[in-house]
């Protein structure tokens, strides 16, 4: 296992410890937004929606980038390049500069796999296709977004040198 992520380490610049501290991060941000998103969004309605938002994707926000000491990250006082790495559970390449929706990202992957296996055994593959153009359309976004944010500089990632 150790092997596997100093492999991922090496392709993505990525230490085991944070390795699994950014699925966790990921995955508890995404459960806890399916689990409590629609619940105060049927009970409150669409101020509901807006509590949802500032609450729990505040909080995680919180969670995974900005609470000194709460992340397990062994390399917090310097990363491999000697630049300071971020506390918290998510990791950030090249020191939060680049243009990564990460928390998005992650809650996307898992209200897409929930819809799926929430499914009939039947029905699973033609819920897959069905959303096959909604995933283009989002990553099409997502990629226009990238390049647009690395253009304007505001992120810190250059496109060109």
């Amino acid at each position: 296992m150790i092997e596997f992520l100093s492999t991922y380490s090496a392709a993505i610049g990525m230490t085991p410890a944070s390795a699994v501290t950014t699925v966790f991060g990921a995955f508890i941000a995404t459960f806890c937004v399916i689990v409590s998103w629609p619940k105060l969004v049927e009970k409150f309605g669409p101020i509901g929606g807006f509590m949802a938002a500032a609450f729990v994707i505040g909080t995680f926000w919180l969670l995974n980038h900005k609470l000194p000491g709460w992340g397990i990250n062994p390399d917090q006082i310097a990363g491999p390049d000697g630049h300071p790495m971020q506390f918290g559970l998510i990791n950030q390449a090249f020191h939060g500069s680049c243009p990564w929706v990460d928390m998005g990202s992650a809650i996307f992957a898992g209200f897409w796999v929930n819809g799926i296996v929430g499914k009939a055994k039947g029905e699973r593959m033609k819920a897959v296709v069905e959303s096959l153009p909604r995933i283009f359309w989002a990553l099409l976004g997502g990629v226009v977004g990238g390049v647009l944010t690395g253009f304007v500089g505001f992120s810190g990632a250059k496109l060109f040198n």
